[in-house]
């Protein structure tokens, strides 16, 4: 009877020191690899939960938000998937034939917010982004005449599960061709990109 006793006390006074478990936010992920361009459905998609403190600010939770959006960029098993990454369907129905829409975010902010939906701008790789051996040296055009859709979107933490910083400048959401925007997904992401007006 003594041992059980203390064994009942032991469990209680470890129930009460041991830390409560952390708080989780649910969050949209892939839930295989899919391609840009991509309608999504409900088989590409699963919900995680994650702790909150690493969950993103900005992310879809519930399959149901991204079932019938289209991918913008390639989204590997186990991406999060949050707006910027899906577009909706007035966005990719107001794509040209042929063409995904592509989240880029600029180099240089201030040309960001002077862009607008009807503009065609070339794309290339800015001065100080990318890896020459990969992505291409500065100045390679890595998209020609993409039409943007909507101008620089409101700022979004740049960080994913692992976290990270707020990102410097919007998103601006442009049409290219599918092979466009597997190059612009890496250099996109991270404002290597620089943006010429062209008619």
């Amino acid at each position: 009877m003594v041992a059980v006793g203390c064994g009942l006390v032991a469990a209680v006074v470890v129930g009460r020191v041991s830390p409560p478990p952390p708080e989780t936010s649910p969050v949209v992920v892939a839930a295989r690899d899919v391609g840009a361009g991509v309608v999504l459905t409900g088989r590409d998609l699963r919900v995680e939960d994650v702790a909150s403190s690493l969950a993103p600010q900005v992310s879809l939770t519930r399959v149901s938000d991204a079932v019938g959006r289209t991918t913008s960029v390639a989204l590997p098993r186990g991406q999060t998937v949050s707006p910027s990454l899906v577009t909706a369907g007035e966005l990719a129905a107001s794509a040209p034939a042929g063409t995904v829409v592509a989240p880029v975010r600029l180099a240089d902010p201030a040309v960001a917010t002077m862009l607008g939906p009807g503009d065609r701008v070339d794309l290339l790789v800015a001065a100080s982004g990318g890896d020459e051996s990969s992505d291409g040296a500065p100045g390679t055009y890595v998209a020609r005449r993409a039409l943007v859709l909507a101008g620089a979107l409101a700022k979004e933490p740049a960080g994913g599960l692992l976290g990270g910083d707020t990102a410097e400048s919007g998103v601006t959401l442009v049409a290219v061709l599918p092979e466009e925007a597997a190059s612009l997904a890496g250099l996109g992401q991270w404002g290597g990109l620089s943006a010429v007006l062209v008619p």
